[in-house]
This record gives C-alpha cells, sequence and structure tokens, in this order.
C-alpha cells in the first residue's frame, strides 16, 4: 500500500510541475499542453473504464447512454463555443441550460427505473 501511495503522490507531484512549467513557460511552447492533456486523458480512461465495465455487465444501458448523450452534448457546445465563436455570455447561457436540463432528464430516469424495478418487474 506504501508504494501505490508514494506512487500516487510521485504522479501529483509530475502533474503539478507540468502545470507550473505550463503557467510559466506562459503556453509558447504547447509540447507541454499535449503532455498534461495526454495525462488528463489517461488519467480519465483509467477512472471510466471500470465504471463502464460495470454499466456492461449489470445491464445498465440506460444509463450508459445518458451518460454517452450528456458527453455528446457537452462537446458539441463546447465545439461550438471554440469554432463558432460564441459570445461568452451565449455560452454560459446554453451551459446552464443543457446542464439544468440534462440533470432533469436524469432524474426522470432514475424514477422512471425504480418505478418499472419495483412495480413492474415485481408484478
Amino acid at each position: 500500500m506504501d508504494n501505490a501511495k508514494k506512487s500516487m503522490e510521485g504522479s501529483i507531484a509530475l502533474f503539478l510541475n507540468i502545470i507550473t512549467n505550463v503557467q510559466e513557460s506562459k503556453l509558447e511552447d504547447s509540447s507541454y499542453l499535449y503532455i498534461l492533456v495526454t495525462i488528463g486523458l489517461a488519467i480519465g480512461y483509467l477512472l471510466v473504464r471500470p465504471a463502464v465495465k460495470w454499466f456492461i455487465t449489470n445491464r445498465v444501458f440506460d444509463l450508459l447512454s445518458y451518460i454517452m448523450v450528456s458527453l455528446i452534448l457537452c462537446i458539441m457546445l463546447s465545439a461550438s463555443y471554440f469554432m463558432l465563436g460564441l459570445s461568452p455570455e451565449l455560452f454560459r447561457l446554453f451551459l446552464k441550460v443543457i446542464l439544468q436540463l440534462l440533470a432533469y432528464f436524469g432524474a426522470g430516469l432514475v424514477i422512471w427505473n425504480l418505478i418499472r424495478v419495483l412495480f413492474i418487474k415485481h408484478s
């Protein structure tokens, strides 16, 4: 367990060092950004992979579909902001609406699945 803790501390120190170097270089050298994004992708992959396996193993396809749609909407919003030049105010408005609707839709899915489990499967 000590080795895992030391490895994690070393990884965090490396990550903070990269962030510090990026800030000090004032983004003139983009190689730091590639390293930073690659580390972020690797960490995200390692964190998300077990959850996806659990979703598939337990056949929770509704939740997995909801997560995928959420991801696609967020990517589309970000792409429209950067590629089409949305104003920051309009971006914040779209982000607020999308996040609220995703929360409502997710809550609706949870309630629907609870009703299905409690009433339909036990009938």
